[in-house]
């Protein structure tokens, strides 16, 4: 890890890892409250939060912190929690990535993420 960013201890990248998980699932919430139609309107933001998670959520913790440490976009997740106590991370990454005009998930890409996540 470079000096020039923070250290955080394994018990705070767990917290940061909840909170992100957290986040995600509070979004599937909302999903779920305002039906299908909303949900298909926002399918694209849903499948970018879909992969934005994979990092936190599919791998073990220390590999999350081998990732992410020098990451400083990653790292902004403790200022969300240092403030609000929730993190934003993945609005925000969502927000970055919309913006990128190159980002047009096609057909396939949706279906292929369907296909490995059936509980939707």
């Amino acid at each position: 890890m470079s000096d020039k960013y923070p250290t955080f201890n394994e018990n705070q990248w767990r917290t940061a890892q909840q909170a992100v998980i957290n986040e995600y699932s509070d979004y599937i919430n909302e999903l779920q409250k305002n039906g299908v139609d909303y949900t298909i309107k926002n399918a694209r933001k849903l499948l970018i939060y879909q992969d934005l998670l994979s990092e936190w959520k599919d791998h073990r913790l220390t590999t999350v912190i081998t990732d992410l440490e020098d990451n400083p976009f990653a790292l902004t997740v403790f200022n969300d929690l240092k403030k609000t106590r929730v993190s934003h991370l993945l609005k925000r990454g969502y927000q970055h990535i919309a913006e990128w005009p190159d980002f047009n998930p096609t057909p396939i890409a949706l279906w292929l993420e369907l296909q490995e996540d059936v509980s939707i």
